[in-house]
């Protein structure tokens, strides 16, 4: 008889590790307080349900805490596993279970159990204060990260496309590995060299730029077994997609400064990039931890890639003929979050029609006040898309009478 079976009629329950439940107690305490002192400060004797109903989402805050601290809980017995959880319970047998998978978030680490034959899952979070008797059950459970993992290097080891022996095809993958570094590396310092006050760096730059996330796309295509997109963490092929993530904000840092009087004639360009780059990963993507999420974060980065790309290419060394305006400042504000942004109100003024606004740094909003002139310089665009950016005024001339 094994160790497991010594102690499989035992009933074994796990709880929150105490820290971690002393903290939800204590967070979920400072809610109900913060309920209560906002009851006090926004009573009122016309409205006397505004206060108590301005308290609700912090009370509900606290009592949600207190019930995690507090109910949550993993029971084991025999066979079976109890995952009770805030809003309720789910229970399985060994024999539902087809396996497991440990996902890490922002937010924490996370079991999920998946059940046979599509019928769900079962996550709980890792923060359970665990015993042998839980890692030994565990043991019965297959990893599917470790198959998946064990599955694709299997899957290298025979493919005699990589190399004549198991070993050369595996030193194929490390080789890939190298690779996808040295070309993050490149395209990490395309990015600054295009942002860069040095003009001869901007356009050699762009080009590592623009085709760094074409060869993502081509070796991941070319080369499945050993380049993945948005891949999970226990996939051992190489990670690519931070070219194109890279390469997406080296290009929009880069249309800093850069106003488009309509983007309408740039989205025939910047619409195909998108869906080429969303249609050609989707293989690539649909295996990641989070379909969705990998999904999503392609369409995102490759809007950033293909808006920065387009707009960068229709203003970057763009010859076309220049015509300055002098524009009335109309108004001024300034939005807030994780950085403050800084834009001035502008009259309509050339082709662009109606009040506009174009950010400025915080130095010039300071300088700048309503009824004051700021110039703009118009440019017709690479790609015949009209662009705009502050300038500086021409010169006055010199009217004074000559002595």
């Amino acid at each position: 008889m094994d160790y497991f079976q010594q102690v499989s009629g035992n009933r074994h329950i796990y709880r929150v590790k105490a820290w971690q439940r002393w903290l939800y107690l204590l967070l979920g305490a400072a809610m109900g307080l913060g309920g209560i002192f906002v009851v006090g400060i926004t009573k009122s004797e016309t409205d006397p349900l505004a206060g108590l109903l301005a308290s609700l989402p912090l009370v509900a805050v606290g009592v949600f805490l207190f019930a995690m601290a507090l109910r949550s809980r993993i029971v084991i017995e025999g066979s079976r596993i109890e995952v009770r959880s805030v809003f309720g319970e789910k229970t399985a047998d060994l024999s539902q279970i087809e396996g497991f998978r440990t996902v890490s978030s922002r937010n924490g680490s996370y079991t999920f159990l998946y059940l046979k034959e599509n019928r769900g899952k079962i996550s709980f979070s890792n923060f359970f204060d665990t015993d042998d008797d839980y890692r030994a059950w565990f043991q019965q459970v297959t990893d599917l990260d470790k198959r998946d993992r064990d599955a694709v290097l299997e899957e290298i080891s025979r493919d005699t496309e990589l190399g004549a022996t198991p070993e050369e095809r595996l030193a194929a993958l490390k080789q890939a590995k190298t690779l996808s570094i040295v070309a993050l590396v490149v395209t990490i310092a395309a990015a600054a060299g295009v942002n860069l006050d040095i003009e001869a760096l901007h356009l050699p730059s762009a080009w590592v730029l623009a085709l760094a996330p074409v060869v993502a796309l081509l070796l991941v295509q070319r080369s499945p077994l050993l380049y993945a997109f948005f891949k999970r963490k226990t996939d051992p092929r190489a990670e690519i997609s931070f070219l194109l993530m890279a390469a997406g904000f080296g290009l929009l840092i880069r249309c800093r400064g850069v106003e488009m009087v309509s983007i309408r004639p740039l989205l025939n360009f910047i619409v195909p990039i998108v869906l080429v780059f969303s249609a050609m990963l989707f293989n690539s993507v649909r295996k990641s931890a989070s379909v969705f999420g990998a999904i999503l974060g392609v369409l995102v980065f490759a809007s950033f890639y293909g808006y920065g790309l387009i707009v960068v290419a229709n203003s970057l060394a763009d010859s076309s003929t220049t015509t300055t305006y002098s524009v009335e400042v109309i108004d001024k504000h300034a939005t807030h979050g994780r950085s403050t942004s800084y834009y001035l109100v502008l009259e309509p003024w050339g082709p662009v029609e109606g009040r506009n606004e174009i950010s400025v740094s915080s130095t010039l909003y300071d300088q700048v006040s309503g009824g004051d002139q700021i110039c703009l310089a118009l440019h017709q665009g690479r790609l015949h898309a009209p662009w705009y950016h502050r300038a500086d005024c021409p010169a006055e001339p010199d009217t004074a009478p000559a002595q």
